[in-house]
């Protein structure tokens, strides 16, 4: 309707125009009038001037309207008052366009920072290999697992996780162990084939399964350990219990027999076997007691718990057993008051071990040294660790060391280590080791 009355307003004007001109022809050629003659001109030349200001008016106008288009400027006005009703109508058809265009933008800027939101709270990692072999990281729970921005993680089997991502294709998946950033993790890696602004890349998904494979493995653990300490206390109970009756039986045979000498070597051997075989199955049923342990962790009863308050029970336990081996005991807590959710009973179980296993590997070394330290690693978890500088752990043997009942000492039962690690899956984190011959060993506990 605005363009309608823009076109019959030039009309006019043009018409008006064109009379007017026949007019100043006429009085020129037939009359003698000359200031009507000059007051017709000069009103020819206001008309001129009008329909120029409207033509040139509205060129400009549309040609700004286009321009905040083109730069997405939805912030111009074209009010274009004063300049008459059609003027009035096409402003007020520009403004309604504009104002869809912002509504638009606003809900597609909506979008995007909702699908933004998503990306970056979704607790699957993340990443973007590109055509040029660049890796990005795309979400923070990629930032988390990862260590902030660092996709050159050492992998076990060699290379970095940023070469592996690499060599990918759509449809591959694969799983990876790293042996950096915030310790040693078993990944699943999946991957994608994405066309984003008709840019190809690849989509990977990254999660770290450590932590149900391990669970897993620890239930599947207690299961068979609950299986077989039935069956062997079902077995031994009535052996050893045979075996002290037998003991008494032997033994009220002797007073009877006393005056029997012939038979005191074989009423003498006969109670070494008997008391042999009771010792033994009392033995054993103490050692299937002891790894009952492994199956009856208790659930953990959490609380805040300062782990300054816990390392300094931890000084006071320890340094008599560190004095006395000439052992340099060192503690540390940033910040100081640094807080987890934890047992603290538990989690003094968990230290007490791996303390004691320290200081059994410095052994008499003369330069000895253990320490304590909890802190906040790469990703902002609070973590505990405990280091000694001892001959460290062989390499065939540091994969089994948390397999229940694995043990290199000689009196060691190998449920430490696995209680350990059971304890620490139960507050929903993890145990890790990191070791090399000669080079120490350092546990690390991660909340």
């Amino acid at each position: 309707m605005g363009f309608r009355r823009f076109e019959f307003n030039v009309t006019v004007r043009v018409a008006l125009l064109a009379l007017s001109s026949m007019l100043l022809g006429v009085l020129l050629v037939g009359t003698d009038y000359v200031a009507t003659t000059f007051l017709v001109g000069v009103a020819i030349l206001v008309q001129v001037g009008g329909l120029l200001r409207a033509v040139t008016t509205t060129n400009r106008e549309i040609s700004r309207f286009l321009t905040a288009i083109a730069h997405s400027d939805f912030s111009q006005s074209f009010s274009m008052r004063g300049l008459g009703s059609a003027f009035d109508e096409l402003g007020a058809s520009f403004t309604a366009v504009l104002d869809r265009f912002r509504a638009a933008r606003a809900d597609t800027e909506r979008q995007a920072d909702y699908l933004n939101a998503l990306l970056e709270h979704v607790p699957v990692a993340l990443a973007a290999v590109f055509p040029d072999g660049r890796v990005e990281l795309l979400n923070n729970a990629a930032r988390r697992m990862l260590g902030y921005e660092d996709v050159n993680l050492r992998l076990a089997e060699g290379g970095t996780l940023a070469d592996a991502l690499r060599i990918m294709k759509a449809g591959d998946r694969k799983l990876l162990r790293t042996s950096g950033g915030t310790g040693p993790q078993q990944l699943t890696v999946a991957a994608t084939q994405l066309t984003l602004a008709g840019e190809a890349r690849l989509l990977v998904s990254m999660q770290n399964i450590g932590a149900d494979l391990e669970a897993t493995e620890v239930r599947a653990w207690q299961d068979l350990v609950r299986v077989l300490t039935h069956e062997m206390m079902n077995s031994l109970t009535p052996v050893s219990s045979l075996a002290r009756t037998a003991q008494g039986a032997l033994g009220d045979l002797k007073g009877k027999v006393a005056d029997r000498p012939d038979l005191a070597d074989e009423l003498e051997d006969a109670a070494q076997a008997i008391d042999t075989v009771a010792r033994r199955s009392d033995g054993l049923l103490r050692f299937v007691e002891r790894y009952r342990q492994f199956t009856q962790v208790p659930k953990p009863q959490t609380q805040r718990v300062r782990l300054r308050e816990v390392v300094e029970r931890m000084a006071v336990l320890m340094s008599p057993a560190m004095q006395e081996r000439r052992i340099v005991f060192e503690t540390l807590v940033l910040p100081p008051g640094l807080e987890i959710v934890a047992d603290p009973d538990l989690l003094d179980q968990v230290l007490i071990n791996l303390l004691k296993n320290a200081v059994e590997a410095v052994g008499a070394q003369a330069d000895a040294s253990v320490s304590l330290s909890a802190r906040l690693d790469e990703s902002g978890r609070a973590i505990m660790q405990v280091t000694d500088n001892g001959p460290g752990i062989p390499p065939e043997i540091a994969d089994k060391i948390f397999v229940p009942f694995f043990t290199t000492k000689r009196e060691g039962s190998g449920v430490g280590l696995s209680l350990a690690r059971q304890i620490m899956l139960a507050h929903g984190g993890s145990i890790a080791v990191e070791t090399a011959p000669g080079a120490g060993t350092r546990f690390t506990l991660r909340f």
